[in-house]
């Protein structure tokens, strides 16, 4: 069974305290999926590219809320469909 994640929000980026932001589990997700280390970094990277995320490696997800949330939200829909690295790339391409 795959995990669900909630849908990730643009004010998300800028909360402190509470809830672990769902966008930090899909995170997580990706550096399991791209291998851990410098790969799942990579891995990780890669995909919030394919999913639309147009921050450089000093841009902050809060400085483009808007979107970082579209970026994460499309990785989200694809998690739920891809069981490895491959089938994510494949969903974010389409």
């Amino acid at each position: 069974m795959t995990k669900q994640y909630a849908e990730v929000h643009q004010d998300d980026f800028m909360k402190f305290g509470g809830e672990r932001p769902s966008y930090l589990d899909i995170e997580d997700a990706l550096l399991a999926l791209g291998g851990h280390g410098v790969s799942g970094n990579n891995f990780k990277k890669e995909a919030l590219k394919m999913a639309g995320w147009t921050g450089g490696a000093l841009t902050t997800y809060a400085q483009r809320p808007v979107v970082a949330a579209n970026a994460f939200n499309k990785i989200r829909e694809g998690l739920g469909q891809a069981s490895n690295a491959d089938e994510l790339k494949s969903f974010l391409q389409s």
